[in-house]
């Protein structure tokens, strides 16, 4: 009865993240690459808030776990480059992958996307990431034995 723990609210940096992703998507796209359709526009904000919010996810793991701010920077530039850039391929290629027999990787295009200036957001936005999921997750307590 006293000894029942409390559960901690810490599940709203995912959100936080998405928004994160969500607004330097669209300064992104506002600001820097002028981008007039709207729906184009509104697709890559919807996909930089999902981006966002799996790569707090994952990183809230790695948080809870006791993982560094140094390494969920380092793991959030590389989840967040992996999840945004298969984040724009659209929901079918869910269908796609449903269907399929085998599991096919384009290393032409994955290289494109590297070696491109599409890379930086995500990047820079993976940093900010690993540095908010440590701020808002505390790090577990460790036993004295």
């Amino acid at each position: 009865m006293g000894s029942e723990k409390k559960k901690e609210k810490t599940g709203w940096y995912r959100f936080g993240s998405g928004l994160l992703w969500a607004g330097g998507q669209f300064a992104y796209n506002w600001f820097i690459t002028h981008e007039l359709p709207m729906g184009r526009t509104l697709g890559a904000i919807g996909s930089a808030f999902i981006a966002g919010w799996s790569t707090a996810a994952i990183l809230g793991r790695f948080a809870k776990w006791g993982a560094g701010y140094k390494v969920l920077m380092l793991s959030g530039i590389l989840i967040g480059i992996a999840v945004f850039s298969g984040a724009f391929s659209g929901l079918t290629s869910l269908i796609d992958w449903f269907n399929s027999k085998e599991f096919k990787v384009d290393w032409t295009k994955l290289q494109d996307f590297l070696l491109s200036g599409s890379v930086a957001p995500p990047a820079g936005l993976g940093l900010l990431t690993g540095l908010y999921v440590r701020a808002k997750i505390p790090r577990p307590k460790k036993d004295k034995a």
